[in-house]
């Protein structure tokens, strides 16, 4: 069963880690690549974003929201080292980097999937924690199959696995780059090679998928075959290639007991899907709007939102690390992360709160939050006990100190 898409576009995430320390002097580096264009957020222009988020998730999250037109020109008018040290200290930036246009990358193969990257996102958190983002879409190719094996690839490029599965012979090329291997050059280049990535064990070497399609109305629609659907739906949310056999797919219809949490239905023509690492946007256009306002929402306000619920888990696992070595860094790190954004409310969606629900729990977070808290509780007491040893040790060399003069004094004045 092969199905059309009338329009159709994926985000894959890369998640990186820069030390704290050295965070001031990466910004500058990308303020100083001339490909890098620092995002300004205005109210008007981004009027979705403004109403969407909670205002205290909306300061954290864009912080030009807040400051006016003069102040954005005083802004750029400073020199690059002080532009630097003022980001640094906003809790989020954002950043556009623009390719090379006219990039002839394509030769004649019919064998191979063409994609185009049509947009890169830079996205940096005070605490050190970052994403690379690459927006692809297919090029002369409206097969849904293509788009299954385009994910399926492109997700592993920047990792081993690549060239391990050149067996699979599914083979993807794009005008943006001459080779796609390419693409891991570039990601070096603007993650740095410092970066503490594998350390903090956040599994970065497979991009976070998060892909939007549309299917053509006469292939969904009333008299659609629903279980057909939902088997390449299944295979669409797990990010397999179309090849791929689906064991048992009867979780995936729509029942009473459907669970919500890797599957959501909207409506009847509308389907979000969950897993880990990947979250896939299904629809149908027999109805206009899911194939203008929905695309259009899901690649901002619900996209953002994604990236924060990431980053919740991502820099989980760095406070988790920091714990073993750097006790109070990471104390006063958990403390800010759940005055900062654990307690607050991201958005009064319903939908929005629905997603973010969803994500929450497919990553684990409450969870892994539970668990580092539990775990910085025995770390503090641990850390007293120490620290109380410790004084107990520096106040017996005082008191002893202090017996030694007196007795010596003592003798002094007996002998004079």
């Amino acid at each position: 069963m092969e199905l059309m898409t009338k329009y159709q576009y994926t985000y894959f995430i890369y998640p990186y880690m820069i030390e704290e320390e050295k965070y001031k002097k990466y910004l500058q580096g990308l303020l100083r690549n001339k490909k890098c264009k620092l995002r300004i957020f205005d109210k008007q222009k981004d009027i979705h974003l403004y109403t969407y988020f909670l205002p205290n998730i909306r300061k954290y999250m864009f912080w030009s929201f807040d400051t006016n037109r003069q102040g954005i020109k005083d802004f750029n008018k400073l020199d690059t080292s002080v532009k630097a040290t003022l980001l640094a200290e906003r809790d989020c930036n954002v950043f556009n980097y623009e390719l090379e246009e006219n990039l002839q990358g394509k030769v004649d193969d019919n064998n191979c999937i063409f994609f185009e990257i049509t947009g890169i996102k830079i996205i940096c958190f005070k605490t050190g924690v970052c994403f690379l983002v690459f927006k692809t879409n297919l090029e002369n190719s409206e097969n849904f199959s293509d788009i299954l094996n385009f994910n399926y690839k492109f997700r592993e490029v920047n990792s081993i696995a690549y060239n391990l599965k050149e067996y699979e012979n599914i083979k993807i090329q794009s005008s943006s780059f001459k080779n796609v291997k390419d693409i891991t050059t570039l990601i070096k280049e603007i993650t740095g090679t410092e970066n503490i990535t594998n350390e903090t064990n956040i599994g970065s070497e497979k991009f976070f998928v998060y892909s939007y399609s549309c299917l053509d109305q006469k292939d969904w629609n009333e008299n659609t075959n629903e279980e057909d659907l939902d088997n390449l739906f299944e295979k669409y949310r797990s990010v397999l290639p179309s090849n791929s056999q689906i064991l048992d797919d009867k979780y995936a219809r729509k029942t009473e007991n459907a669970n919500e949490k890797k599957i959501i239905y909207k409506n009847q023509y509308i389907k979000y899907g969950f897993t880990s690492t990947s979250t896939v946007l299904f629809t149908s256009n027999i109805n206009t709007s899911n194939f203008t306002i929905v695309p259009q929402k899901f690649e901002s306000e619900y996209f953002y939102t994604y990236i924060l619920v990431l980053y919740k888990k991502i820099l989980l696992n760095k406070l988790n690390y920091d714990f073993k070595s750097k006790f109070k860094k990471a104390e006063e790190g958990l403390i800010n992360f759940t005055k900062q954004i654990w307690i607050q409310d991201i958005t009064n969606e319903e939908f929005g709160k629905k997603l973010e629900s969803a994500w929450m729990e497919n990553l684990g977070i409450e969870t892994t939050y539970s668990k580092i808290k539990n775990e910085y509780d025995v770390s503090y007491k641990k850390h007293n006990v120490e620290e109380l040893s410790k004084n107990n040790k520096i106040t017996r060399v005082v008191v002893i100190t202090i017996l030694v003069v007196n007795i010596l004094t003592i003798l002094y004045v007996s002998l004079k």
